[in-house]
C-alpha cells in the first residue's frame, strides 16, 4: 500500500500536467460564439491581450489560460490550484494573479497567429507588421549614396579630363598656326630676297655695261 501511494505521489505531477494539457480547456468546446479580433501591430512593439471574465455561470471555476493556434500557452486550474506554463517564446507572459492578461514583448513575426482565452473564447488574429530597423536602413543607404557620389566624380573627373584634353589640343593648335605663319613669313622673306637678288643680279650688271 506504501508503495502504491509513494507511486502515485510520483506520477501525481505528470497526471496533472497533462489533465491541463489536454482538458484544460475543453469547456471551449460547449460554446460556439467566440468573439473573433483583428489585431496588427509593429514589429518590435509591445502586444497586450486583455481577456474578460465570461458571464455564463457554467464558467464558474472553469480552467482559465491561453492558447496559441493549438498548443496551450497558459493555464490556471482553481480546481487543483495548478498553473501550467508552456510558452512559445521567452517574451510572452501571463500574471498568475491575472490570467486575464497576455503580454508579449518586443513582437517578431513569429509571434503572429491565432490567439483564444478560456473560457470568454475571445479570439484574436494576430498580424505583425515587418519595418526595417534603422542600423539596416542606414547601411542600405550608405550602399546607396557611396555608389552615387563615386559615380558622380567619376563623372567630374571624366568631364574635366575631357576640357582639360580640348583646352590643351585648342592651344597646341594655335602654337602650330602660329609656328606656321610664322615659318610662312620667313619663307617670303627669303624668298622675297632671293628674288631681289636675282633681280639686281641680272639688271644691275647690264647697267654697269
Amino acid at each position: 500500500m506504501v508503495v502504491l501511494q509513494t507511486g502515485m505521489l510520483h506520477l501525481g505531477p505528470s497526471i496533472i500536467t497533462i489533465f491541463l494539457l489536454t482538458c484544460g480547456d475543453s469547456t471551449d468546446t460547449l460554446h460556439k460564439n467566440i468573439h473573433t479580433i483583428n489585431r496588427t501591430a509593429s514589429q518590435g512593439k509591445t502586444v497586450i491581450f486583455h481577456c474578460n471574465k465570461s458571464e455564463d455561470k457554467g464558467d464558474e471555476g472553469a480552467d482559465v489560460g491561453w492558447r496559441k493556434e493549438e498548443i496551450v500557452l497558459f493555464i490556471y486550474s482553481p480546481v487543483i490550484n495548478q498553473t501550467m506554463i508552456n510558452y512559445t517564446s521567452s517574451r510572452m507572459y501571463v500574471d498568475p494573479n491575472n490570467p486575464q492578461k497576455l503580454q508579449i514583448s518586443d513582437v517578431q513575426p513569429s509571434d503572429a497567429g491565432n490567439y483564444t482565452c478560456f473560457p470568454s473564447r475571445t479570439h484574436w488574429i494576430l498580424t505583425i507588421e515587418v519595418t526595417e530597423s534603422e542600423p539596416q536602413l542606414h547601411r542600405e543607404m550608405f550602399l546607396y549614396i557611396i555608389p552615387s557620389v563615386t559615380g558622380a566624380v567619376a563623372v567630374c573627373f571624366m568631364i574635366s579630363c575631357a576640357f582639360w584634353i580640348h583646352k590643351k589640343h585648342k592651344t597646341r593648335t594655335k602654337e602650330i598656326g602660329h609656328e606656321l605663319q610664322t615659318q610662312g613669313r620667313r619663307a617670303d622673306r627669303i624668298q622675297n630676297s632671293q628674288y631681289f637678288e636675282r633681280f639686281n643680279s641680272i639688271y644691275g650688271d647690264g647697267r654697269l655695261n
